[in-house]
Parts: C-alpha cells; sequence; structure tokens
C-alpha cells in the first residue's frame, strides 16, 4: 500500500483528479445558486444589480445601452447664488424633480427622453442607460459625484414603476441601489438629499409591487433615518398595522406604545386592545 502511495501519478490520472476538483467546484457553485432560488436567499446587492441589468437587457436586445459621453461626468448643476434687498447673498437650489430629489446634470436629459420615448423598448433602454450612468457615479469616490448616482438610480426606479409599469424592477433598483447608499445620506446633508425622500419613493415601488416584507422594512428604515420626529412616528403607526394584520401584536403594541408626536385617541383605544392580546411575558 505504501509502496502506491510513493509511486509517481500519472499524467492521465492528473488529469482526471483535476477533473473531478473543477466538477465539485462547479456543482457546489451551482448547487449554492439551486439552494438560493428554491429557498429564497436574498441576492447580495451586486448580484441584484446584475440580474437588473440582465432583466433590462433582455427588453433591448443589449443594444443601446451605452452611456452618452454628454452626460457621463453626472453631477449636480451649480447652485444659483441670487442677492435680497438688503445685499445678502443667498445660493439657492438648482432644482427639484417629481421626487422631491434635487435634478443632476443628467436628468433633463432622461426626463425629456422618457417624455417623448414612444415604444416600450426605447423607454428600458434610457432606464439601462441612466443606471449605467448611476453606476459610474457611485463608484466614484468624490461625494456630490455619488450623490448625483444616488439620484440618477432614484428617477431610473420611478420611470421603471411609471413609464414601462414593470413594479419587480422598480423595486429591484430600491433594493440594489437605493437601501444600501443609506449611510452615504447620513454621512451628508448636501444638496437637499435626505433619507426619508428615498425612503418615500422605494415606499411606493415596494407597495404596488404588493411586497409587504419589504414595505415593513423601508419603515424601519425611515424610522432608524429619519431626522424627523413626525415621520418616525408615521412609520411605526404605518408598521403597527401592518403587524396586526399578520397577527404580530406584541410587536405593533410595542411600536405604538413608542410613538412620541401622534397620538389620538383612537391608538389610545388600539393599545389598550392589544394589552389585553399581549400575554405579559412579551410586554
Amino acid at each position: 500500500m505504501k509502496q502506491k502511495l510513493l509511486q509517481p501519478v500519472s499524467k492521465r490520472q492528473s488529469a482526471v483528479v483535476v477533473a473531478i476538483i473543477a466538477g465539485a467546484v462547479l456543482l457546489g457553485w451551482g448547487g449554492w445558486n439551486l439552494y438560493g432560488r428554491l429557498t429564497g436567499r436574498p441576492q447580495s446587492p451586486p448580484q441584484m444589480k446584475k440580474s437588473i441589468h440582465k432583466h433590462i437587457s433582455k427588453h433591448v436586445r443589449g443594444k443601446g445601452l451605452e452611456v452618452p459621453p454628454e452626460i457621463a461626468a453626472v453631477t449636480f448643476p451649480e447652485a444659483v447664488v441670487t442677492t435680497n434687498k438688503a445685499g445678502r447673498v443667498r445660493a439657492g437650489s438648482s432644482g427639484r424633480n417629481s421626487v422631491n430629489l434635487p435634478d443632476t446634470t443628467a436628468s433633463l436629459y432622461f426626463r425629456t427622453n422618457q417624455a417623448i420615448a414612444a415604444t416600450y423598448d426605447v423607454m428600458y433602454r434610457f432606464i439601462g442607460q441612466q443606471l449605467k450612468a448611476a453606476d459610474a457615479a457611485l463608484a466614484d469616490t468624490d461625494e456630490s459625484r455619488r450623490l448625483a448616482g444616488l439620484v440618477l438610480a432614484s428617477e431610473a426606479s420611478v420611470y421603471a414603476r411609471t413609464n414601462v409599469q414593470n413594479l419587480w424592477l422598480s423595486a429591484r433598483i430600491c433594493q440594489a441601489y437605493l437601501w444600501p447608499q443609506l449611510d452615504l445620506l447620513a454621512a451628508t446633508n448636501r444638496f437637499g438629499v435626505t433619507a426619508e425622500a428615498v425612503l418615500d419613493l422605494c415606499e411606493a415601488s415596494f407597495k404596488e409591487a404588493n411586497e409587504t416584507n419589504h414595505v415593513m422594512a423601508n419603515y424601519e428604515l425611515l424610522i432608524a433615518r429619519s431626522e424627523r420626529t413626525q415621520s418616525q412616528d408615521v412609520a411605526r403607526f404605518r408598521l403597527a398595522l401592518l403587524c396586526m394584520e399578520r397577527g404580530e401584536n406584541a410587536r405593533a403594541l410595542k411600536l405604538l406604545k413608542s410613538l412620541k408626536a401622534l397620538k389620538t385617541s383612537k391608538i389610545t383605544r388600539e393599545i389598550a386592545r392589544l394589552e389585553t392580546l399581549v400575554p405579559e411575558s412579551q410586554k
């Protein structure tokens, strides 16, 4: 036995071993992906982005997705500077779009082309271009460029929901492009890009797609990220209603009792009702 182990391995035997190892690796990779599909294991943002671009490519047959050179270096326009009667200088906004986010230097290009697009494949092509422009901007080290990329992706999500009416695509853009950038919004308040505006946009996408789990996760993010007590309370109240629909009474009770500014007689009665339903050990 020892002598056999010490014998040199032939080229044929080596090839067989390499083939077995390669097959095992491929089988494991394929099995992991199959397991993810069967069990609903969520994709990572990079994986989701690949799915998004693949989905769009099918609609446009992979044509015309290159970002036009004139909008490649997307950022925010220079703020308009004005003076009042007293001579004080004031920096004005460069303009805000329909989703309560500031326009970028590319926003008008995509808004105009989406408005005049006559077919769905053309609309998808501009969504694809906008996301590619967003990818490039989000990969930049410059903060203003990354913020502009976030706004571009937000607009693309809206066009997916309203123009091509692809609710799946709109929701996936929120997950892959918007949620992962919330830390960027927490680090700066430049250009008036707020987490609340971005998450409100995501809420609309998830609601229309009937993705209740993501609506609930979005409310949790809004509670954690919003700087306004009123907005936090509205999110807590709506999340509590969804919890009650799902029979999660203990969680709903905690949410209602944590309301700070939103106080009504109806909420008081609801808290009293839940107090009778939730065991003491869960309060």
